[in-house]
């Protein structure tokens, strides 16, 4: 019974003790509850524990409290209404007061923040701020419309184009403009040196110098020193006399003189926006789709009807151009011996497509390749000059001459009057410069020449002008022109080459350029002009003037340009595809002295 007892007994008491704890464990609890909600509550409009305000501990006061007690504490040095922001370079400067910038302290925004932080109304949050302190500063506010205005203001006195210094090439001599000195106020720049100064610090740490802005300003463009130029003069005394080509697609383009000092910056430097322009400009003459070949002819008349070559796909590689430009500009300027030859001639750079129907596949006549290339310039031609050259270049083009036929122009020609459509420009006839119909015929056979010599056919009959005709010679020397008129001053050829030859040629009456292509079968042939001279020069005749009803009176309109007589040989070597000399033909020219040409109106 007694151990009965006892185990009644202890029964009872474990539960007792169990209803005891049970019922504290609940008691607490609705304790902690309550303690919490009166935390709660407590902070509900007041910051929480360890919250700083420029160092001013806020924790647990109400906003407005808390406002009090920092503007008692807050040492600032600014007075809003009498404080000025002045920007400033060098002499010029701009200044307005803060009040008018709307420049005032962010206390407010900052009270806003600090209270709003970790506020969730959660224990966690609270708790968590007693190991966390969240501390905070005043600085400012301000409006950056009127800031910005300000800004421009400075802007407006500090900004000056300035001129970028210049490099003139006169005859041999170098002359340099120092240029003048270029200002730029750099907004972005300026306004990251405010806010680094001012509007990211603590208010309490601005002092009344702190409003005092150096805009940030760069100088693009630096007047030369006297030293500079001298050294600059030396430098570009290197590239006179230097030249460098591109060439590509049968053409050439080629900088010289002015055009390649250009390229260079004063004074030092590589000058990439006429190097990027030069590219551009290629590209844009140079890059075309491919084309396939179209050949309309009559086989038995072999009068051609259409006639248009294959061409490839072509695209400039404006990288790989601008490194053979750049390379060629720096071996010239690094040379050590100015006699070192340098290399200046270059394949243009380019990707090609090849057309889906070749020339070669559009005929049985052997027409399928350029066997031959010619090409020149009119400047300064007259109006109907110009459309002289067009006309006969339309009648000389797309004739074909059979295997060992001769060629002649005038008759391929034909009749060259007003009849035929001509108009009146200057000839040579007698040793006299007089209006013909026809005047300018003379640049398509002098070009046709050019590609006969190209091709190293026979020529069999070629006769230069009387007197050095100024279009004929640029670029070119004297001798490579070939005079018609109607008769036996004509330009005659052999087709002495395996296959039919085509005659094509191209005017542009815009660029006042023209080019002849043979296109045949070539044999491997190759030509090379040598043992070139010109001797004899003498002074140009005094200038003549040419009255005219067709200008206003006493106006002067120059139609040619005086040039010394001299005299010009040259042989062409023809030699076959072993090297092996073909032929020699020899060419020479005598050509009187020219005077300058005047049209005088009255």
């Amino acid at each position: 019974m007694d151990k009965i007892y006892e185990a009644i007994k202890r029964s009872f008491n474990q539960k007792t003790q169990n209803q005891f704890l049970l019922g504290l464990g609940i008691l607490l609890l609705f304790l902690s509850a309550w303690l919490v909600l009166v935390y709660l509550q407590y902070y509900n409009d007041k910051f929480l524990p360890k919250t700083y305000i420029d160092d001013v501990n806020v924790s647990g006061l109400k906003i407005e409290e808390a406002r009090e007690k920092i503007l008692q504490q807050l040492n600032s040095k600014i007075d809003f209404k009498q404080q000025k922001l002045t920007l400033s370079y060098e002499e010029h400067f701009v200044e307005a007061e803060l009040e008018q910038l709307d420049v005032h302290d962010n206390l407010d925004e900052v009270l806003t923040e600090a209270f709003a932080k970790n506020r969730d109304q959660s224990l966690v949050s609270i708790i968590k701020s007693h190991f966390n302190p969240q501390r905070y500063n005043v600085g400012l506010n301000f409006a950056p419309e009127k800031v910005d205005v300000l800004i421009q203001e400075l802007k407006k006195k500090v900004d000056v184009v300035g001129q970028e210094p210049q490099a003139k090439l006169i005859g041999q001599t170098i002359t340099i403009d120092r240029g003048s000195n270029g200002t730029e106020l750099l907004v972005e720049e300026t306004w990251q040196a405010l806010h680094q100064q001012i509007l990211e610090r603590n208010l309490r740490d601005l002092e009344a110098q702190d409003f005092m802005l150096k805009a940030v300003v760069n100088q693009p463009i630096v007047a030369l020193s006297e030293e500079q130029i001298e050294v600059s003069q030396k430098r570009l005394e290197k590239f006179i006399g230097q030249s460098f080509e591109f060439h590509y697609d049968y053409r050439k383009t080629t900088l010289k003189g002015q055009e390649l000092i250009d390229l260079l910056k004063i004074p030092e430097g590589l000058n990439q926006e006429k190097i990027n322009e030069f590219i551009q400009t290629l590209k844009t003459q140079v890059d075309r789709p491919s084309s396939d070949a179209v050949f309309k002819y009559n086989p038995e008349t072999l009068v051609v009807e259409e006639f248009k070559p294959d061409q490839d796909g072509l695209e400039v590689d404006a990288l790989a151009s601008q490194e053979i430009i750049e390379n060629f500009l720096q071996q010239v300027e690094n040379r050590a011996d100015e006699n070192q030859k340098i290399e200046s001639s270059f394949d243009l750079p380019m990707a090609k497509v090849k057309a889906d129907l070749t020339l070669e596949e559009s005929n049985d006549l052997g027409i399928k390749e350029v066997i031959g290339f010619g090409e020149s310039w009119y400047d300064h031609s007259i109006p109907n000059r110009i459309f002289n050259v067009d006309l006969a270049t339309s009648r000389i083009t797309n004739h074909i001459v059979k295997p060992n036929a001769e060629f002649s122009f005038n008759k391929a020609l034909g009749d060259v009057s007003d009849r035929s459509g001509y108009r009146n420009a200057y000839i040579i006839e007698a040793g006299q410069t007089k209006l013909s119909p026809g005047g300018g015929v003379c640049q398509v056979s002098s070009t046709l020449f050019r590609s006969l010599l190209d091709a190293g056919v026979k020529i069999s009959k070629r006769l230069p002008h009387a007197y050095r005709v100024s279009y004929y010679e640029i670029g070119n020397e004297p001798g490579f022109d070939a005079t018609v008129y109607a008769g036996e001053v004509d330009l005659r050829f052999i087709n002495d080459t395996p296959g039919h030859i085509l005659i094509s040629c191209q005017s542009d009456n815009k660029n006042l350029y023209m080019s002849c292509k043979l296109y045949g079968t070539s044999d491997g042939r190759s030509n090379e002009i040598v043992n070139y001279k010109k001797w004899g020069a003498s002074p140009p005749l005094p200038t003549v003037y040419i009255d005219t009803p067709e200008l206003p009176s006493g106006k002067l309109e120059q139609i040619d340009w005086s040039a010394s007589g001299i005299k010009a040989e040259f042989t062409n070597v023809i030699r076959d595809r072993d090297g092996q000399v073909i032929r020699e033909d020899y060419y020479h020219s005598s050509y009187r002295p020219w005077a300058a040409k005047y049209l005088r109106g009255i």
